[in-house]
Order: C-alpha cells, then structure tokens, then sequence
C-alpha cells in the first residue's frame, strides 16, 4: 500500500495557516480521505513544538457542532511535526532534506511545499530548494496568490519558479475555484445542454461577477497597502470565475484541455479601458492604515471587452469592494429579453449560500393578464443536506495530493491577466484621480 504524502507548510504561524490549512487538514485526516501515515511538517523560524501550534488553533471550526472527535485529534498529533527553518540559511535546508527523506522508508512520498508566505520570500527558498535536491519529480509547489504585483513582475516570478520546477509541478492556488459551486460551473454547462445555443452575445447582454465584503481589511494593513481590491480580488478570483463562465467548452474535462480553453479565452479579453472603471475607498481606511495620503482601492469595478466574435457586445462587469452592505460572491448572466424590461437572470450563488437560482417570467392567476417575476432555486445545503460538504481548502489539498491542476492556475493564464489590467494598474498607481470616498455599510460609490 502507498504511503501517505509530505505536506511542508512553510508560514505555519501564519494566519492562514491556522484558519485554513490546519483545519483542512484535521478534517481530511479524520474522514480518512489522506492516509494515517500522511505526514505534516510545519516550518517555523523558531523553535516551536506541535502540541503549542495545535494550542493557538481552532482545529474544528469545519464540524457541524465544532467539537473535535479524539480519533481525529490523534491522527492529528501523530502527523504533525514542527522543524525550525530560516529561509535564508542554506543549512537549515539541509536539515529538511534529510528529515523528510527519514519519512520515505522503502520508496519515495509524494512531497507538498505550501508556501504559506508572501511571494517576496519565494526567491531563497526556491533557490535553496535546487541547491539541496528538493525539487525533484517527487516533489509539488503550491503556491498562494497574489502571483505577481503586475505584468513585468509576475514574468519574473514565472521565470524564477520555472528555472527549478516542471510547470506540472506547480499549483498556483485559487481557492474561490475549488468551492462547489464554481466547480459545478462547468458541469452546469456540459450536462444542461439547453444553455448551449445561448451561450454567446446574440442571447447574453451581461456578465456580473461580484465579490463583496462586509469587513473592511482586518488589520492586513501591510499586505492590502500594496495591494487594493484590484489586485486582491479581480485579477485573481473573478477573473478565473469568468474564464470557466464564458470559455469555450473543453473537449474533455482533463487538466490540459481546461487549461487550454481558460487561456485561450484571457488572451482575447481586450486591455482594460480606464474609462469604464471606477475605484473606491471606504471612509476611515486612511486612519486605518495610518498612511493619511494612500491611494489604494477598497472597491474596484471594471467593464472588459472580449475580442472574440462570439463575445462582441456582451458587457462584462467584475466589481469587489470591501466594507459594504452585503457580503456575496456571485456571477449573474443576464439574458437579453425584447419584450420584458425585467431580463432572465441565471446566478450562480459562489457564497455564502451556495446555488443557482433563475429567474423566470410567469402569468399570475386570474382572467387579468399580469406578469409576475419569480425565481427558480437550488441550494447545496437543501439538496444535498445529509452529504459532507468539501471545504475549499481540502479541495486543494486533495487535488494536489492527486496530481489534478484544474482549480490551480497556469503560468500563461496569470500572465493573461495582469496584461488586461495592466493599463489601469498603471493609471491608479500614486494618483488620487477619481478615487472616491463611500461610508462603511454602504453599496460602495455612487
């Protein structure tokens, strides 16, 4: 039988880490989806014992009444190992190197490196990571946005991860593709082939795709002060979100042909045009950050152009902001309607209650011929209510412990998006044209 695998998580202290992975990974340890022997090293830069991580974390906040189960935990316990490392000390990756190799016995384990830090610490451990061996066929890099700060700058993390690493061992992650009903997407479209005719500009006038925030930035000042919603969210999520809504079908449902079909489809979206963008920041971000002069986005909304025929004429809104009255994560098709002011809308409901929801047009009874609007609904937490339900990070996990990159996006589809952005990347970089204030709890600028 095949030993479980080796899942390095460097930034273990992070918060991240603590909210996310090690949650994720108590989970798929106690439904038994990763073997016992699965072993989980947690890098620390200083000495850290795995009984006083496991202490600062909530490891069951994934279990319906969040009280863990001491199978679980156990399994827990006896899989994870704390070892201090120093990304910068060459010997301390010697000393990884060979506690990992303790861990292969008779054969080589599948070794998974989570870089849970930020991309400006890559470049050491990658180069350290080649110097001692660890980058061999064994071995997969997964790799936490943002991928890049722009154009030039994601190339060149493209060029340093590629230099060392097979890019069929790279897993640049999205954790918004890995929930259910952005995964269920594609199965939507091949399995419900009445769509199919009207999948294209002639039916379709738009294409909204939403990520709103009610919390303001939760003292990631650091990280969102050389970031804003632009970069945080729209290059990243939604524009993933909106290759799998409009790309052409795939000619089958394998990792290459998906990825060749999302590629293909961000390299004819058009530059953006600053004209049609508009950028926000909510009131008190300033003091917040206490940086009185910043410039950044908390709201983004951008209007894109796709170059392909299919696609002329339909307008394709992706809009996030932060601090505003509702937080929801969704992608609305509106379908043209000649005879009805009120169009057919198809959402999909990304969060928080996932679904699909369409809109219809029907009679309402009586001999009186008055139109009434409702909606047809499916919810994953009705329908499938007695079925466990996957968090986004096990869905990660898993798939990079299987080898599957279809949620993880490729070096070309990154590069895509940051040249679509490139242009109001440059236009809102320093300058405070056209940034405009909104109040927290609001529907964000006018």
């Amino acid at each position: 039988m095949p030993h479980g695998p080796v899942i390095v998580v460097f930034g273990i202290t992070g918060d991240l880490s603590k909210r996310k992975l090690l949650p994720a990974l108590y989970h798929l340890l106690r439904q038994g989806e990763l073997p016992e022997d699965t072993k989980v090293v947690g890098l620390s830069r200083r000495p850290l014992s795995a009984e006083d991580l496991l202490s600062t974390v909530e490891l069951c906040v994934l279990e319906q009444d969040k009280v863990c189960d001491p199978v679980g935990l156990a399994r827990v316990r006896a899989s994870l190992q704390t070892h201090q490392l120093d990304p910068e000390n060459a010997a301390d990756y010697q000393s990884l190197k060979k506690l990992l190799d303790s861990y292969d016995g008779n054969g080589h384990r599948e070794r998974l490196f989570y870089m849970s830090v930020p991309a400006a610490a890559y470049a050491p451990i990658i180069q350290h990571f080649a110097a001692v061996g660890l980058n061999g066929p064994q071995s997969r890099l997964l790799l936490e946005k943002p991928f890049g700060y722009d154009v030039a700058s994601a190339q060149e993390l493209v060029n340093l991860v590629n230099q060392d690493f097979q890019e069929s061992q790279i897993y640049r992650i999205d954790h918004y593709l890995a929930k259910e009903t952005a995964q269920n997407l594609l199965a939507f479209r091949m399995h419900n082939p009445i769509f199919s005719p009207l999948w294209s500009a002639s039916h379709i006038q738009r294409v909204h795709i939403t990520a709103n925030e009610t919390i303001g930035i939760e003292g990631r000042v650091a990280f969102y002060e050389q970031t804003g919603a632009l970069r945080d969210l729209i290059q990243s999520h939604l524009m993933q979100l909106l290759s799998i809504t409009l790309m052409d079908l795939p000619s089958d449902m394998s990792s290459e042909a998906i990825h060749l079909s999302k590629q293909h489809f961000m390299e004819q979206l058009k530059p953006a045009d600053l004209r049609k963008a508009t950028r926000g920041q909510y009131s008190g971000y300033r003091d917040e950050v206490n940086n009185p002069h910043s410039t950044i986005e908390t709201y983004a909304r951008i209007h894109l152009e796709h170059s392909a025929e299919r696609w002329q004429g339909t307008d394709i809104i992706l809009e996030t902001g932060k601090g505003l009255a509702e937080k929801t994560t969704e992608i609305t098709i509106e379908f043209k309607n000649p005879h009805e002011r009120r169009r057919n809308n198809l959402t999909f409901h990304i969060q928080p209650n996932e679904g699909i929801g369409l809109d219809l047009v029907v009679k309402e009874p009586g001999f009186a011929n008055h139109m009434h609007h409702t909606s047809l609904d499916f919810r994953y937490a009705d329908t499938f209510k007695d079925m466990p339900h996957v968090d986004a990070y096990e869905r990660v996990l898993m798939d990079a412990v299987r080898g599957d990159q279809s949620l993880f996006a490729s070096d070309r589809e990154v590069l895509a998006t940051w040249e679509v952005l490139q242009p109001i990347l440059d236009a809102w970089q320093g300058s405070e044209t056209d940034l405009k204030p909104y109040e927290l709890g609001s529907d964000g600028p006018s």
